[in-house]
């Protein structure tokens, strides 16, 4: 092994890929982060070429006058190897693709093959298949390139993108890989004497050796890994439970989050490409100006509060719209009970107040016991106002609870009351059905409830299958249920000039709408009220609750 003044440089080559190896050993074993494992095979694979590389200087001085020197040829193979393991390195640290499979590590590796093949085709001395080789040659170096300059993209870009990064990481990072190739071609064209050659091999490797070490220790490479940004930014509209939909400008949707797939029951082909309006029943321009909307799902007719943003390019040109949807049906009904409660409530409590302080005074004036009995009167019906204010709360604020039962025996059940209408019921032996049995009690006991009340000689249930589930119909020949209590259901609010003076109906509704399923109430001849109550293991899409006629 002989040792120059001349090639005396290339012994930084051999150092410089000491501390190479070194680093790419050192971070394997110190992190486990999103592209550590690709940075220390590229480290270390680069690192061995360069001490090889360093190593046959040392035995061949002299470069022969027309062939490329073996270390530079050593030096090229390293860099063209080692920028397979760098570009899945960059993939992975910027968090594009965190799992890498092993064909697609095949993919990647396998046009970078050629020119290492290549200089081995001429080390054995075979040259018949010139042409071909150069090809392959060219191939090789524009895929290897290709692999560079996406790598290097990336790294830039992402450490400009992300706050916490320094934009100095994202060069050091860059010129580590292009560098050395730079450098390396530089003595392949042959244009530089040998000593100097050899300074330029050796900064080939002493600049990845130096500024590799600043990026890793300096700049903090992997204490914070952009990964995570880039997949928290992916895992948003993935995981989140609102409903997300990317709009172009011709309102057609091209991505939509798992969860708009599985709440609407659609498939993302059949989604995809398609006019939003006739996906979701409504237009954008209609959203942007609503404070809520209802579309019907497979958990039911459900309440969504729309945020629409458009986004534009650099130019400030409009690219389309992004448009989430978040469930707000609890909420909703949350603020509804509240506001039909309050109302009701107070008028009622005011009411009776009213009518026990008048008969009071009229008592204590000496009145008869007719006066006393009103009091009594009044006073049960606000023990019974509060009592159905309360169930009707624990009804509305507990979770679901399913269970499977039979609703023909709860029909039946409820159905024998003491009345002297005539009440018949039509309903098949079994009913099988999975569903909260505590809000269909309800639900159905209001409807009785109101039927007996009103009816003026006879009263009919009936139970039908229907396609996911059971429809359930009350009727009475009463006069019907009288227009002011069906104008606020209708309203879905309580106002001061709008309100009813029970709470029997708001029960039926809201007992419906925490079952998933469809309330109609028809007031032509009597009152008919229809029920549709899904199968909450087979829940199928709701169109709400239907006005009256």
């Amino acid at each position: 092994m002989v040792l120059t003044p001349a090639n005396a440089p290339l012994g930084v080559a051999v150092v410089s890929g000491v501390v190479l190896c070194w680093l790419g050993l050192y971070c394997y074993r110190r992190w486990n982060e999103p592209g550590v494992l690709p940075f220390a095979v590229a480290t270390t694979l680069f690192g061995v070429c360069g001490i090889v590389g360093g190593v046959v200087v040392t035995l061949q001085v002299e470069i022969p006058p027309d062939d490329l020197p073996l270390y530079v040829e050593i030096g090229f193979i390293g860099w063209i190897v080692a920028a397979v393991p760098w570009a899945i390195f960059a993939l992975q640290y910027t968090g594009r693709f965190t799992r890498i499979r092993p064909r697609t590590v095949v993919a990647l590796a396998a046009p970078a093959t050629g020119i290492p093949a290549l200089f081995l085709m001429e080390a054995i001395g075979y040259t018949d298949a010139r042409i071909v080789m150069q090809l392959l040659g060219t191939v090789t170096l524009l895929h290897v390139i290709g692999l560079a300059t996406l790598s290097s993209y990336l790294l830039l870009r992402t450490s400009y993108e992300y706050g916490h990064l320094s934009t100095v990481q994202g060069v050091l990072l860059t010129v580590a890989e292009i560098a050395p190739l730079l450098l390396i071609n530089l003595i392949s064209a042959q244009v530089i004497d040998a000593p100097v050659s050899f300074v330029v091999y050796a900064a080939a490797f002493a600049t990845p050796a130096v500024v590799l070490p600043a990026a890793v220790f300096r700049n903090d490479l992997f204490e914070s890994t952009p990964a995570a940004g880039a997949l928290g930014e992916r895992a948003i509209p993935r995981e989140t439970d609102d409903l997300v939909f990317v709009i172009d400008r011709e309102g057609r949707v091209v991505k939509v989050n798992r969860t708009a797939v599985e709440k609407l029951g659609l498939s993302r082909a059949e989604s995809l490409g398609r006019p939003f309006d006739e996906l979701v029943g409504s237009t954008v321009e209609r959203l942007r100006s609503a404070e809520t909307v209802e579309l019907g799902t497979v958990d039911g007719t459900r309440k969504f509060d729309p945020q629409v943003t458009a986004f534009t390019d650099q130019h400030d040109r409009r690219l389309g719209t992004l448009l989430s949807l978040r469930d707000v049906t609890e909420r909703e009904l949350r603020k509804q009970r509240l506001e039909v409660l309050n109302r009701v409530l107070r008028h009622n409590l005011r009411n009776r107040v009213d009518v026990i302080k008048s008969n009071a005074e009229a008592l204590a004036d000496g009145g008869d016991e007719e006066f006393a009995d009103s009091i009594l009167d009044s006073a049960d019906k606000l023990a019974a106002l509060s009592a159905t204010a309360s169930s009707i709360d624990r009804l509305v604020s507990r979770p679901a609870r399913t269970s499977e039962g039979d609703l023909s025996t709860v029909v039946r059940e409820l159905t024998d009351v003491d009345t002297d209408l005539e009440v018949t019921v039509d309903c098949p032996p079994a009913a099988p059905l999975v569903t909260d049995w505590g809000a269909l009690r309800a639900a159905i006991g209001s409807a009785v409830e109101n039927a007996t009340e009103y009816a003026t000689g006879s009263v009919s249930v009936s139970v039908a299958a229907v396609p996911g589930g059971y429809e359930v119909v009350v009727s009475d020949d009463g006069p019907g249920i009288p227009d002011s209590e069906l104008a606020s259901i209708d309203a879905e609010s309580e106002t001061p000039l709008q309100h009813g003076t029970g709470l029997g109906l708001w029960q039926l509704e809201w007992a419906v709408t925490k079952l998933n399923g469809k309330l109609s109430v028809d007031t032509t001849d009597g009152t008919t009220v229809r029920m549709t109550i899904p199968h909450r293991d087979e829940r199928v899409p709701s169109a709400g609750r239907t006005p009256r006629a």
